[in-house]
């Protein structure tokens, strides 16, 4: 059986079914990451001594018919942003090559706690912005697999683990996930702990995870937050078909034609199925948006990291000491003015959202990027981190060139249940199964 070709979902079943048990799982994914792992580079560390250990323990567990939940022994990858603790936590910076964290993040403490094998520490841009990691896409190692949180889109996408963690300010979590082919959910703002994540920017970084179907995150949310599992009761399928808002207008404008011709053909096959899609315009204060986000996130990171720069301003890379730099130069009005121009917004997307359940846009301006040096733009995300709203993606395709698409969809705050039941109707119609050919 190749466990690491099957979701969370399938795995917990297994393992709740006493079929597999938690050691054996994580031995197999530790043989494949050891065969992958040369040509992705999707880990700073792998905490082999320790997951086994867990491991262990859990399987103890299960063959007492004791189980914490559905992620009972079911490994996943933490970014390297995450606080571990006892276990290397880098922020992909040389300033913290060495820093071992004394307490575990919240969501580690979390993870724990339900089960999961903490595998390791998955690559993550410096300090979590845009200077790329040294992985590479699963789907063709001359792509970017995207960022920030490169390695945990990267290791779901390969097989290396069936979920992973990451964070995202802009767009973090869906773009990679997009462009590696795999599910790639951020939550409403603050719904998840951010406490011991290395920040970026306060108001605008989430956390959010990897996994290979809809299903798999609602179990991961359910896991964190205690919300229930709008897949439990069935297959989503057999529920009314829901009513998607379409946003046109800048993201046709600013979609590179793979990846509209993609993002409409998914569009026609959903409404064939019986969605409901109708366009809604975007208000006129999108077009200060992108650019209120920038002011914030640049007068954030630079509070964050006064400090470190002031001291150590070339041991950060090009992209994270501009950010700063620009930073440095925000007026407090401008700070104050992009604040007022986020609640502007947050009411205007709300009402975008009056009469559908989700908006609907591709995930990205365009495929994987061909070449390391950018993780590709996070336009179609930032909008969302902005004001805190959810979003999913969920893979929606494949170019003529072979690489991923993904649909995104966005729902009002604290609705997580509504988005994963749109998410989960629209990748059932979509049925995209395919899975990268291993690079060795």
């Amino acid at each position: 059986m190749d466990l690491h070709r099957l979701s969370l979902s399938e795995l917990s079943r297994l393992i709740h079914a006493g079929e597999i048990s938690p050691v054996q799982l994580l031995e197999d994914l530790l043989r494949r990451i050891e065969r992958l792992e040369p040509a992705i580079e999707a880990w700073v560390t792998l905490d082999r001594k320790g997951a086994s250990a867990a491991a262990g323990r859990l399987a103890d567990e299960a063959e007492a018919g004791r189980f914490r939940g559905p992620l009972h022994g079911i490994p996943v990858g933490v970014k390297d942003i995450f606080y571990t603790e006892g276990l290397r936590t880098t922020m992909g910076s040389p300033i913290f090559s060495g820093f071992v964290p004394s307490s575990d993040a919240d969501v580690v403490q979390r993870l724990r706690k339900a089960g999961a094998v903490i595998l390791g520490k998955t690559e993550t841009t410096e300090f979590a912005s845009s200077d790329p990691a040294p992985t590479r896409n699963p789907w063709s190692l001359e792509h970017t697999p995207g960022g920030s949180s490169s390695g945990s889109a990267a290791a779901v996408s390969s097989g290396m683990c069936p979920a992973a963690f990451g964070t995202q300010t802009g767009g973090s979590v869906i773009r990679p996930a997009a462009f590696c082919g795999v599910v790639g959910m951020k939550p409403t703002y603050d719904l998840i702990s951010r406490r011991g994540v290395y920040p970026l920017s306060w108001t605008l970084d989430h956390v959010g995870f990897f996994t290979r179907t809809v299903e798999d995150s609602a179990i991961m949310l359910g896991a964190l937050t205690g919300m229930g599992n709008p897949f439990s009761d069935g297959p989503h399928g057999e529920s009314e078909p829901p009513k998607l808002g379409l946003l046109r207008g800048y993201f046709q404008e600013n979609a590179h034609e793979d990846a509209w011709r993609g993002f409409e053909e998914a569009v026609e096959r959903l409404g064939d199925a019986g969605v409901v899609v109708v366009e809604i315009l975007l208000p006129d204060s999108f077009d200060v948006v992108h650019a209120a986000h920038r002011v914030i996130m640049a007068s954030e990171a630079t509070s964050v990291h006064e400090e470190n720069f002031r001291d150590r301003r070339m041991d950060y890379r090009v992209n994270i000491r501009g950010l700063i730099a620009s930073g440095l130069l925000v007026p407090a009005s401008d700070y104050i003015r992009a604040r007022r121009i986020r609640s502007r917004f947050i009411g205007e997307a709300a009402a975008m959202l009056k009469d559908v359940s989700s908006l609907l846009t591709p995930s990205a301006p365009t495929p994987a990027l061909r070449g390391l040096g950018s993780t590709g733009n996070p336009a179609f995300n930032a909008p969302w981190s902005f004001v805190g709203f959810p979003s999913i993606t969920v893979p929606s395709g494949l170019t003529v060139d072979g690489l991923p698409l993904g649909i995104q969809l966005v729902g009002s705050p604290l609705h997580e249940d509504k988005l994963l039941a749109d998410a989960g109707w629209c990748e059932e119609v979509l049925g995209f199964q395919k899975t990268p050919r291993d690079p060795i």
